[in-house]
């Protein structure tokens, strides 16, 4: 199975794999918030193979995306709840990685840090 990603359910900006944006401007794109029914979230990276690894201590975390949940990209999250987001993530058509520059600009005009 190859790259398969979603746009961020806040901001409808496209949530980056993590080995397409490491040590770019983009980079910012990868890290998200996954939001669940039961109130439980996790952060981490998104992987760009329906996985956020997040990294407690030595620890890796790696958490399936099965069931119901909203992915929002960190930069852009408030401490929103799974409720404040009733549409499903919608697909992302690069997949989180077939993008240049060019276009990441467009998609994140203003947000590079």
């Amino acid at each position: 199975m190859g790259f398969f990603s979603w746009r961020c359910a806040k901001s409808d900006k496209p949530l980056m794999a993590g080995p397409s944006v490491i040590g770019s401007p983009w980079e910012f794109a990868s890290k998200a918030v996954v939001l669940f029914e039961d109130g439980s979230c996790i952060r981490g990276t998104y992987d760009g193979y329906g996985e956020v690894i997040g990294n407690g201590g030595h620890h890796t975390t790696e958490l399936e995306l099965g069931g119901e949940w909203r992915m929002v990209i960190e930069k852009y999250y408030k401490g929103e709840v799974f409720a404040d987001f009733p549409k499903k993530n919608r697909s992302d058509p690069n997949q989180g990685f077939f993008y240049d520059d060019a276009d990441l600009e467009r998609e994140f005009s203003g947000d590079t840090p």
